[in-house]
């Protein structure tokens, strides 16, 4: 078994408590993805990661995929704020962490270049990465608001696999009503593109 192989094994163990612990244990793991463990005592702003830090936030993202998750989902919650161990800082008495995306997709191409994944799985990850963080720089909450570049993006094949990531990040910060219904309003509007008559 390959290292990616070894480290998709434990993202895709159907028992969410199961996968956790063993990226939570697991000395092969944190050998193999030091960028995930570099996360330990990363503050995050606590009105919105009461969880605790970047590392516990991003576990519990993995204990909260489905059973039957993507693997490309998988691999983006693991990942998808890996960014943030270069990006955090304290500004004006807050916690930020500005541009992790875009940090956390450099560091997870090299990380998934290196580990071999195949070029096109590779992208996907990538790009779930790269774009966990659009309903917040987009703050739409009207669909009659969205212009026709973000109905493109919302028509994008891979979109409904970031709306599981939304998901699963909202989980592992507390269940945060607030991106549940991000959620669901972007749901929608991705079911309007099937059924363009429905309102």
């Amino acid at each position: 078994m390959t290292d990616l192989d070894y480290i998709e094994h434990c993202l895709l163990l159907p028992d969410g408590e199961e996968r956790a612990e063993r990226f939570a244990a697991d000395p092969r793991l944190r050998a193999l993805l030091p960028e995930v463990y570099a996360l330990a005592d990363v503050p995050q702003p606590p009105d919105h990661h009461p969880e605790g830090d970047a590392l516990v936030h991003s576990l519990l993202a993995v204990r909260h995929l489905p059973g039957n998750a993507d693997p490309r989902l998988a691999w983006a919650a693991l990942l998808h704020d890996v960014g943030k161990a270069l990006t955090t800082r304290e500004i004006d008495g807050r916690i930020r962490a500005f541009g992790h995306d875009r940090e956390g997709v450099r560091l997870a191409e090299g990380r998934l270049r290196s580990l071999g994944m195949e070029a096109g799985r590779r992208e996907d990850v990538l790009w779930l990465v790269r774009h966990h963080m659009f309903a917040l720089s987009w703050q739409v909450g009207e669909q009659r608001r969205l212009s026709r570049r973000q109905w493109r993006f919302i028509a994008d094949a891979r979109f409904p696999l970031l709306l599981a990531l939304m998901r699963v990040d909202a989980l592992a910060a507390g269940g945060s009503p607030s991106k549940l219904a991000q959620v669901d309003f972007y749901r929608q509007a991705r079911g309007r593109l099937a059924f363009p008559g429905a309102s």
